[in-house]
C-alpha cells in the first residue's frame, strides 16, 4: 500500500515539474524587450 502512495506522489511531482518546465519555455515572448533570440522566433513564425 505504501508503494502505491509513494508512486502517486512521485507521479504528481513529475507532472508539476513538467508543467513548470513547459510554462518556463513560453516566458521568453512575454516581455516587450527585444533580443536576438526573440527576433529569430518571430521571423521563423512568419515564414
Amino acid at each position: 500500500m505504501s508503494t502505491i502512495i509513494i508512486a502517486i506522489i512521485l507521479f504528481g511531482l513529475a507532472f508539476l515539474g513538467f508543467r513548470y518546465y513547459l510554462k518556463g519555455k513560453g516566458s521568453c515572448g512575454d516581455c516587450e524587450c527585444s533580443c536576438p533570440i526573440k527576433d529569430e522566433m518571430h521571423q521563423s513564425h512568419r515564414h
